[in-house]
């Protein structure tokens, strides 16, 4: 009987120690595997803002547009996105027509973050199509008015700074290329500058 109980007793203190060794390394590799899953799947951003867009109008001077911007990225690396922007900008009687300029732009493309984190700076490539509405005068009193819908692209970047919780700020400058119309009616490009000044509000786990 005490041959028994001796073995049980030594079973016993074999398992113990085997238990009190292994803990610690259970409980590292617990928690050296990585962040939780969460924290690796994809976060969403939405922003709404406030755009200035010089827009050069063939065979006449440049015009200055404001209006609205609104976007959306989703964040599916730590360094990559991709994006969707929507941009409506106009402005009141050009050149003395009494006819206003208008641009409505829908464009999507990757983003790429080489700063990340509270205040990360971006770059992004943009494609999509472009509208453009104006005038352009062509003698006396005369002119040509109208829309042209062609393809546009844009590619540009800027800075973003998270302010509290899931809010940040967003600042970006832009190229942009549109199309429209000269004096004789002759279709041609058009190098735009668009800056965004915008709101975000971001979906899921904040940042660091």
């Amino acid at each position: 009987m005490r041959r028994v109980l001796s073995c049980r007793s030594l079973v016993c203190r074999v398992l113990l120690c085997g238990f009190l060794f292994a803990a610690p390394l259970i409980a590292q590799s617990r928690w050296a595997g990585g962040p939780p899953a969460a924290a690796t799947n994809p976060t969403f951003e939405a922003s709404f803002g406030f755009v200035y867009l010089d827009m050069p109008v063939p065979s006449q001077q440049r015009v200055a547009l404001t209006g609205i911007d609104g976007s959306g990225v989703v964040r599916f690396l730590p360094r990559w996105g991709a994006t969707v922007d929507g941009t409506y900008a106009s402005t009141g009687n050009v050149f003395n027509t009494g006819h206003g300029a208008n641009i409505l732009s829908l464009l999507a493309g990757p983003v790429f973050y080489p700063v990340n984190g509270r205040t990360s700076v971006f770059v992004h490539a943009l494609v999509g199509a472009g509208r453009v509405g104006g005038a352009v005068p062509t003698s006396g009193p005369y002119y040509l008015g109208g829309w042209v819908a062609r393809p546009s692209y844009a590619f540009g970047g800027g800075i973003e700074q998270y302010l509290f919780g899931t809010f940040a700020v967003r600042i970006q400058g832009d190229y942009q290329r549109t199309t429209f119309g000269d004096s004789t009616g002759a279709i041609e490009g058009q190098n735009n500058l668009r800056v965004i000044t915008s709101m975000v509000y971001r979906f899921g786990n904040t940042r660091e």
